[in-house]
């Protein structure tokens, strides 16, 4: 329930900065659009719940305006009835109600720090498209046949002498089998900005045909490189991703900076089972909650430019 709580804050922004007909009718008679048992609904409530819409073209808002009201009128009249039942006083109701309260007053002020944010400079965002052509200029997509080897980490050097000769994924399942290793098969294609940084830059040192080891807790993989086909994306392109993503790193920055400023200037108090902890000195930033919907990464000029974009602002992401 909490987490759907963070999209009030975007919501509310919405309401403020638009201005739909149901402003402008409120403007030259009552803002009370329906009462329910003399409760008054008005039209700024029912602004505000047609932003968590979206953006709705004008032919459609009549029929939405009196779908959502038909809504609200039921929510009203369950709060009432919960109202006169004393629900209102059960304490795990407080408790929801109190936490809601809390999260929706960091989220608004954690929007108000984000929004000092600076849009990124034309020569920011190229430095930053020039300084990563492994994802841009030089970005490449890989078809990799996997091999995940149960208890392999447990024989990383016996793994690695094994399959040095292999020149095919044929002939490194044929040793992994003649060798009594447990191991299942996956091939995938994948694109350079869908690969974590660290593992990119071992597969680009490597050519078609080679095979890089790589621990993880579960399983020793070996990725089989097949094939590496270069896929570069324009500036153009990229320009509208980068851009996105050096704003939301910079309120990310902001944030935290925001969060570590505030610790320590608090007084905080840890007590009972907790008694011996201390506040960390360094803190994850919390989410920001968006000002405004994401904008679609560009304007594409092909199905193939579409995915790649969509692909480029999720692996960004992760950086």
């Amino acid at each position: 329930m909490m987490k759907k709580i963070a999209l009030i804050v975007p919501a509310l922004m919405l309401v403020m900065a638009g201005c739909s007909k149901h402003d402008e009718a409120s403007k030259g008679g009552s803002q009370v659009v329906a009462k329910v048992n003399g409760s008054e609904i008005t039209v700024h409530q029912l602004n505000f719940a047609l932003s968590k819409l979206g953006k709705l073209d004008q032919s459609q808002v009549k029929a939405a305006s009196e779908k959502v009201l038909q809504q609200m009128v039921d929510m009203e009249l369950l709060k009432q009835k919960s109202v006169d039942e004393k629900l209102d006083r059960d304490p795990n109701v407080l408790q929801v109600l109190e936490a809601t309260k809390q999260q929706v007053l960091a989220q608004a002020y954690m929007q108000k720090v984000a929004a000092k944010q600076a849009t990124p400079s034309a020569d920011e965002i190229q430095k930053f498209y020039d300084t990563h052509p492994e994802l841009f200029s030089e970005r490449n997509v890989y078809v990799i046949q996997e091999f995940a080897v149960q208890d392999g980490t447990q024989h990383v050097s016996e793994i690695e002498a094994g399959i040095n000769a292999a020149k095919t994924p044929e002939e490194i399942a044929k040793w992994l089998q003649d060798n009594k290793y447990v191991f299942n098969v996956n091939a995938s294609r994948k694109a350079a900005e869908q690969l974590p940084l660290e593992l990119l830059k071992q597969l680009n040192a490597l050519k078609a045909g080679d095979t890089l080891v790589v621990k993880s807790p579960q399983a020793l993989v070996l990725l089989y490189l097949a094939k590496v086909d270069r896929q570069p994306v324009n500036f153009d392109n990229a320009k509208p991703v980068i851009q996105q993503f050096l704003v939301n790193s910079g309120q990310q920055t902001l944030i935290k900076n925001e969060v570590a400023s505030l610790r320590k200037e608090a007084k905080v108090e840890f007590y009972g089972d907790f008694s011996k902890m201390t506040l960390n000195a360094d803190t994850t930033a919390p989410a920001v909650p968006a000002a405004k919907p994401e904008p679609a990464a560009v304007a594409p000029t092909s199905p193939t430019e579409a995915t790649h974009n969509q692909a480029i602002e999720k692996g960004l992401s992760g950086l």
